[in-house]
């Protein structure tokens, strides 16, 4: 196999990408950041060395990094301004304490239980900034079975605010739990352990964020739910859209959205229509959500640009499979010099979003 210092020097460089068309961030397992042009197939620069770090998101040139002292912050890639957050264990909570007891491991006590041996390694996050870059919503989790709380800290907050993703009571236990979410601005969609979508408004003060689900949250159930790999994708207009396809040969992607037809959805074994188009947008499922097309900027419509499912939620982990897939013409492109290099991971990206 081919090493990425070698392949590096195998594809030709350019100046970095400014032409706001989806990019791929790729991210070596011997460490660092690089940039790769799919359309013109070659590693345009590099992004940063990162010694020790891990990436948990990416929102247009911004990434959300841990580093080897399990401190947070957020870079701008291309012009390296970067931002520091709040400690891991500084979390405003009223029965919650997250204590550090070393430089990569935690302890947690909630509701008079204690959860030791929480890792570094298994710190999920979500990622959005502004277009100015004045504007930032964060939010993080000790990913593990039974998900029970995630915080999140906007600009100007000193401290992250705990979520609680379990109810007391048992006639909402159906609501309990984590399988994956989006961030799209202040809007929060989360995706319970039985699929049911609740929605979050993280807008406001410090401290705040508001269940504005409704009263009915509805479940995205396909006929295929246990066999398929899926994910959840939010629209422009906040529309919710379950995207699937098969882990073993993955040469398709089916898309669905809630079937209102459904009379009585908590019963159903299934509950969403497939959809064949996405209405003059694309999907960059590694953010969770569609952009406009955009002829100039080589923005196909109908396309999905894809890296794995369950980013934000790995106990499931997958392997990496980069590639676009047109829901139109039913064609898939894949990156076959990228095979060549030993990736920790890959993340699409469009400036600005």
């Amino acid at each position: 196999m081919m090493s990425s210092p070698d392949l590096h020097r195998s594809l030709k460089r350019t100046s970095p990408q400014s032409s706001g068309s989806p990019g791929l961030m790729l991210f070596p397992r011997d460490g660092g950041c690089v940039l790769y042009d799919p359309i013109e197939g070659n590693i345009q620069t590099s992004l940063g060395d990162f010694p020790g770090c891990r990436f948990l998101a990416n929102s247009g040139n911004w990434l959300l990094v841990l580093d080897s002292g399990s401190s947070l912050y957020i870079i701008d890639v291309f012009s390296k301004e970067t931002i520091p957050l709040p400690s891991l264990e500084s979390i405003e909570s009223a029965d919650c304490i997250v204590k550090r007891v070393g430089d990569r491991e935690f302890i947690r006590e909630e509701s008079g239980a204690i959860y030791k041996d929480l890792s570094a390694d298994v710190v999920r996050g979500l990622l959005w900034v502004s277009e100015s870059g004045k504007e930032y919503v964060v939010l993080w989790l000790f990913d593990l079975p039974g998900h029970s709380y995630m915080s999140f800290c906007k600009n100007g907050d000193t401290h992250y605010t705990d979520i609680p993703l379990v109810f007391d009571d048992y006639a909402f236990h159906k609501f309990d739990g984590l399988s994956d979410m989006v961030l799209r601005g202040t809007r929060l969609y989360v995706s319970t352990s039985r699929r049911f979508v609740r929605a979050f408004d993280l807008s406001g003060p410090q401290g705040f964020f508001k269940d504005i689900t409704g009263q009915t949250p509805f479940p995205m159930l396909s006929r295929h739910d246990q066999r398929y790999d899926s994910s959840i994708a939010v629209t422009t207009s906040g529309e919710v859209l379950l995207v699937e396809s098969d882990p073993r040969s993955r040469t398709w992607f089916r898309l669905y959205k809630k079937d209102p037809d459904v009379q009585d959805p908590d019963h159903a074994c299934h509950t969403v229509t497939e959809v064949h188009s996405l209405g003059g947008e694309a999907l960059l499922l590694d953010l969770g959500f569609t952009v406009p097309a955009n002829k100039a900027l080589g923005i196909k419509p109908d396309s999905n640009y894809f890296t794995r499912h369950f980013r934000p939620c790995h106990c499931s982990p997958r392997d990496l499979d980069i590639c676009v897939y047109n829901l139109a013409t039913k064609s898939l492109v894949r990156f076959p010099d990228l095979d060549k290099m030993n990736l920790m991971d890959a993340r699409w990206f469009l400036p600005g979003n």
